[in-house]
């Protein structure tokens, strides 16, 4: 017969009865500190007692020898402190990751934006020199409506004096020729006048003519005054008062007029002339 297998013996474990006594060295403190809680609050407090006198007792007998205090009582036992925890560890602070390099900058990257600022800066060098251009046309323009301006105003205020001298040159002309028409009107008058007294000098009205008759006539009178031919226009309602100043006329000839070479003397050639007979 083969013998009997024998059982593997366990290791034995270092420390285990250490441990064993440590945990029941615990579980003692916290039964003690259990039992003392419960003890403490449940201690009832001791009731109060009060006695009524009639009269005051007594003085107090001769002090009797204090007697020893009660001993303090014990303290409970303080719990055991649990061990401190383990603090974590602490994570390790991130590594810095490496910067990466700046990418190298392509030529032809580079070129191209050289090209396109330098197309940049030539649009705005055109588009400021184009405002500038627009500035000084702007300029120009404002400088030839004033001076275009100033022009119609020199012209107007020229024209306008010209015209003020023109209608005060024609104001005095129409005042001379009213004044020279006046005159020439006097003058006729004058002569008219002069005529019809000397042909009422020579009148040889009969008596018999009675009333105011009046009579119109026209004298038809050469240069010098001569008298060519003289004939009743209008009649008056007296026969003889016109056929005496019809004799008055041709007795009158040469009639006062003014010179042939007058301008006057064309007003003369045919003249018509009114005689009112007065007594």
């Amino acid at each position: 017969m083969k013998p009997a297998a024998r059982k593997p013996e366990r290791p034995r474990e270092p420390g285990r009865i250490r441990s064993v006594l440590l945990a029941l060295a615990v579980h003692g403190a916290f039964f003690a500190l259990i039992v003392f809680g419960v003890t403490w609050q449940s201690r009832p407090t001791p009731p109060l007692q009060a006695e009524l006198w009639d009269k005051l007792p007594p003085g107090p007998p001769a002090a009797a020898p204090k007697a020893d205090p009660a001993p303090p009582e014990p303290e409970p036992a303080k719990p055991a402190p649990e061990p401190p925890k383990p603090e974590p560890p602490k994570p390790e602070p991130p590594k810095a990751e490496p910067k990466p390099e700046p990418p190298k900058p392509d030529p032809a990257i580079a070129e191209r934006k050289e090209r396109e600022k330098k197309e940049r800066e030539r649009k705005e060098a055109e588009r400021r020199e184009q405002e500038k251009k627009e500035l000084a046309r702007k300029e120009q323009e404002r400088k030839e409506r004033e001076a275009r301006a100033a022009a119609e105003a020199k012209a107007r205020a020229k024209a306008a004096a010209e015209a003020k001298a023109k209608a005060e040159a024609e104001a005095q002309a129409k005042a001379a020729a009213e004044a020279a028409t006046q005159a020439r009107l006097s003058e006729i008058d004058r002569y008219r006048g002069r005529i019809r007294d000397k042909i009422r000098g020579k009148a040889n009205v009969p008596d018999t003519v009675r009333g105011n008759p009046e009579v119109q006539v026209r004298i038809t009178i050469l240069p010098g005054g001569e008298v060519l031919d003289a004939r009743v226009v209008k009649a008056s309602a007296n026969r003889v008062y016109d056929e005496a100043i019809l004799r008055a006329i041709r007795s009158a000839s040469p009639l006062p007029v003014p010179p042939a070479s007058s301008e006057l003397f064309p007003t003369f050639r045919d003249l018509i002339l009114n005689f009112e007979h007065e007594r």
